[in-house]
């Protein structure tokens, strides 16, 4: 399956004061170091966010802080795989979920499910032309739910590892993170 990974690092990191949640450091390694190393084998890998990586596809979504849903189109108009694998930045252990992901996509897509049984919206494998078909539909994208953008997709649910689901939104939240053993992958 050719999958393009699309990677969410925007955002005002309003919750912890304003500090960018991409560059975070979990035992030396941001988290967007962490999720580009999660996506490596996708055939492109496309960033929306304010980061420079000269490796990668990098864009911003219209208008600025528009929201995820917003940024997930920003990142499409870039997709050329048949399936695109939509991540925020800020899961220190995604990579947990992406072959499992990955391997359950098949028609609409595969979607996160973690512990609790709640969708992980932005934890998804989508094909690319049935986003795209969602996204045409919207009359806007701006401050537009994740929820409400994949609502028309007839999508798996795949349950993930719970750890993997984690997500650094707050100070709190990465004292988490460290507290489960920190960073460290295994």
């Amino acid at each position: 399956m050719d999958v393009d990974a699309i990677v969410l690092a925007g955002g005002r990191g309003s919750r912890l004061g304003g500090v960018d949640k991409s560059a975070l450091e979990i035992d030396g390694e941001t988290l967007l170091a962490r999720t580009l190393r999660a996506v490596a084998r996708a055939d492109r890998v496309i960033i929306v966010g304010d980061v420079v990586e000269p490796d990668h596809i990098v864009v911003r979504e219209e208008p600025r802080f528009a929201g995820p849903a917003a940024a997930i189109g920003a990142g499409l108009a870039e997709a050329r795989a048949s399936y695109v694998l939509v991540l925020p930045c800020d899961q220190p252990f995604v990579h947990e979920a992406v072959g499992i992901l990955i391997a359950a996509a098949s028609g609409d897509g595969a979607i996160a499910v973690d512990g609790s049984g709640r969708r992980q919206h932005l934890m998804a494998v989508l094909s690319t032309d049935a986003l795209r078909g969602s996204v045409a539909a919207q009359s806007t994208l701006t401050d537009l739910s994740v929820r409400a953008l994949l609502a028309p997709l007839d999508l798996v649910e795949v349950a993930v590892p719970a750890r993997s689901a984690l997500d650094i939104d707050t100070w709190h939240d990465r004292n988490q993170v460290l507290a489960q053993g920190g960073g460290r992958d295994g």
